[in-house]
C-alpha cells in the first residue's frame, strides 16, 4: 500500500474510495495540526499565537485568492484530456504559483493598510518572508491535491499531507527547543511543510510519467484555455472559501489577537469535520466530469458525506472541550461554539454536493449566487456582531448562513435530480468545451 502511494499506478480509485482518501489526506494531518496548535499554544503567550493564527489564515486566503478558480476546473477538464494530461497539469501549477504569489503580496500590503492585527507583523522581514513562502507553495500543494482527485488518486495527497504534517511538527519543535519561542517559529514551520509536500508531489507525478513539459514552454493558448472555465468557477471557490479565512482577520483587526487565538483553536477543531463535504464534493465532480457515471451517483455521494461527517460532529463534540480545557484557561470556555459550529459543518454537506454537480453541469452562476449569499451572511455584518456580541455571536451568524445555504442548495439539488430523472445531463458550456479541445490541440 505504501509503495504505491509513492509509486502511483495508472489505474483510479472509486467514487467512494477516492473521497476517502481524500477525506483522510485532509483528516490525517488534522490529528498533527492539532498536535502543532496545542504545542504552540502551550508555549507561547496568547497574543503571539493570535498573532500567529492570523497570518496563518491570511496565507491560506491568500491560497483561495490566487487559485483563480483552477482547482476546481482541473476537476472537470483534466479526465477528458488525452495528451496524457502533462500539459494541463503543467499548466495549471504555473498559473497557481504565480497568481498566488501576487495575490500574496496585495494581501501583504492592504494588511500593513489597516494596521492593527495582521499588519502588525510584517515589521519582521523574516515573518514577511515566511509569509510569502507559505502562500507559494501552499496553493501549489493545493492544486497537487485537485490533480491528485482528478486522476482519482487521492490517496497520493494523503502522502503528501502526512509529510507536510510531519515536517511543520518538527520545525516547530526545533524552533521552540532553541529558543525560537515567536511568530516566526509558527509561520516558518508552516512555510517548510508546503514545501516538503510540494516537492513530494513533483516526485509522484514525474514518477508516473506525467512531468511537466517545461522545455516545451507554455503557450497563452493553454492558459487562456485553462483560465477560461476556471475564472468561471472562480466566483463560487472565493465565496464558498473565503469566509472561513477572512474572519480570523476581523476577529483580529476587531476583538484582540489573543481573541484570535480561541476564535483559531475552535476553528481548527471545526475544520477536520470540514474537510469531509468538501472532499465528498470534489470527489463526485471528477466522476461527474469523466464519460460515463450518472447522477445516480449524487445520491451516493450526499449519504456518504452525511454518514461521515455526522460521525466526525459527534466525535468533535465529545473530545472537543476536553482538547480546549488542556490548552489552558484561557481557551476553555469557548467549548460553548462547539455545539452551534458543528450543525453548521453537517449543513455544508448539502451546499457542496449542490456545488459540485452545478461546476460540473456548467450552473456555476446558480451555485455562486447561493455563495455570495451565504458570504455575506457571515462577513458582512461580523465586525459589528463581534463587538457586542463576542466569539458566540460570530458563531450564531456562521450558523445562520449556513442554513440559509442548505436550505437553498437542497431545494435546488432536489430540483435537478428530479428533472434529469437521475440520468447524466452533458450541459457544459461551450466555453469549458473549448478550454478541453485547446488543452488537447497539439
Amino acid at each position: 500500500m505504501f509503495k504505491e502511494l509513492f509509486n502511483p499506478a495508472a489505474g483510479g480509485l472509486s467514487l467512494g474510495t477516492n473521497a476517502l482518501w481524500l477525506t483522510a489526506a485532509r483528516i490525517a494531518p488534522m490529528a498533527a495540526g492539532f498536535l502543532f496548535w496545542i504545542l504552540a499554544a502551550l508555549l507561547l503567550v496568547p497574543a503571539q499565537l493570535g498573532l500567529s493564527s492570523a497570518i496563518v489564515a491570511a496565507a491560506l486566503l491568500t491560497v483561495q485568492i490566487g487559485m483563480l478558480g483552477v482547482g476546481q476546473a482541473t476537476l472537470s477538464l483534466l479526465p477528458a484530456q488525452d495528451d496524457g494530461r502533462r500539459r494541463l497539469i503543467a499548466t495549471s501549477l504555473l498559473t497557481v504559483g504565480l497568481s498566488s504569489l501576487v495575490a500574496a503580496i496585495v494581501v501583504l500590503n492592504i494588511t500593513r493598510a489597516v494596521g492593527p492585527g495582521v499588519g502588525q507583523a510584517w515589521d519582521d522581514p523574516a515573518v514577511t518572508l515566511a509569509f510569502l513562502a507559505a502562500a507559494f507553495f501552499a496553493s501549489t500543494a493545493y492544486q497537487l491535491d485537485h490533480v491528485n482527485v482528478a486522476l482519482s488518486r487521492a490517496d497520493l495527497a494523503l502522502a503528501r499531507s502526512v509529510l507536510q504534517s510531519f515536517i511543520q511538527l518538527a520545525v516547530l519543535i526545533v524552533c521552540l527547543t532553541a529558543g525560537y519561542r515567536s511568530v516566526i517559529a509558527v509561520v516558518g514551520a508552516v512555510a517548510l511543510g508546503a514545501v516538503a509536500s510540494v516537492g513530494l508531489g513533483v516526485r509522484q507525478i514525474h514518477r508516473a510519467g506525467l512531468g511537466a513539459p517545461w522545455k516545451e514552454g507554455i503557450q497563452f493558448r493553454e492558459v487562456s484555455g485553462l483560465l477560461r472555465p476556471a475564472l468561471r468557477n472562480y466566483p463560487l471557490m472565493l465565496a464558498d472559501r473565503a469566509p472561513g479565512y477572512l474572519l480570523p482577520l476581523i476577529v483580529a483587526a476587531t476583538l484582540s489577537t489573543s481573541a484570535t487565538a480561541a476564535w483559531y483553536m475552535v476553528w481548527m477543531l471545526g475544520t477536520a469535520v470540514s474537510f469531509v463535504p468538501q472532499s465528498a464534493g470534489f470527489s463526485l465532480q471528477a466522476k461527474l466530469a469523466a464519460p460515463g457515471p450518472c447522477h445516480s451517483i449524487i445520491g451516493q455521494a450526499l449519504k456518504m458525506s452525511l454518514l461521515v461527517t455526522v460521525a466526525a460532529g459527534g466525535t468533535l463534540l465529545g473530545v472537543g472541550p476536553f482538547v480546549l480545557r488542556a490548552l489552558g484557561p484561557q481557551y476553555a470556555p469557548y467549548w460553548v461554539l462547539l455545539p452551534l459550529l458543528i450543525p453548521a459543518l453537517i449543513l455544508t454537506c448539502v451546499t457542496q454536493i449542490y456545488y459540485a454537480v452545478c461546476r460540473a453541469d456548467g450552473h456555476s452562476a446558480a451555485a455562486t449566487g447561493v455563495a455570495v449569499l451565504a458570504a455575506a451572511i457571515a462577513v458582512v455584518p461580523a465586525a459589528a456582531v463581534i463587538q457586542n456580541f463576542a466569539l458566540p455571536g460570530l458563531t450564531v451568524l456562521w450558523l445562520g448562513a449556513q442554513v440559509t445555504a442548505a436550505l437553498i442548495a437542497g431545494w435546488r439539488l432536489r430540483a435537478m435530480v428530479a428533472r434529469t430523472g437521475g440520468e447524466r445531463t452533458d450541459q457544459r458550456p461551450d466555453d469549458e468545451i473549448r478550454g478541453v479541445d485547446e488543452l488537447n490541440a497539439p
